[in-house]
């Protein structure tokens, strides 16, 4: 019971920390003040954790918390590389 809240507040924390740097770079089309060897790292930590959630726990939740960080790196370092020029 305890875990879910806290991978509930993981979640939420997850979705309030990358949401605004997505909308700011779909608004903008501008990234060059981010550094996107920091993002390709979030997107190898986040797809390396999401994979052991899958491999070892099974638990959905952690496996949706996991899934929403990796693809919100995702859409970050895909927008960062596609506006880093703009």
């Amino acid at each position: 019971m305890l875990g879910n809240v806290l991978l509930a507040i993981v979640s939420i924390c997850t979705f309030i920390s990358y949401f605004p740097q997505t909308v700011k770079l779909i608004k903008t089309k501008k990234s060059n003040d981010l550094s996107i060897q920091s993002w390709i790292l979030w997107v190898t930590s986040s797809l390396a954790y999401t994979i052991y959630a899958l491999i070892v726990s099974k638990d959905f939740m952690l496996i949706f918390e996991t899934s929403l960080e990796l693809s919100f790196c995702l859409i970050i370092l895909i927008l960062a590389i596609r506006y880093k020029n703009n």
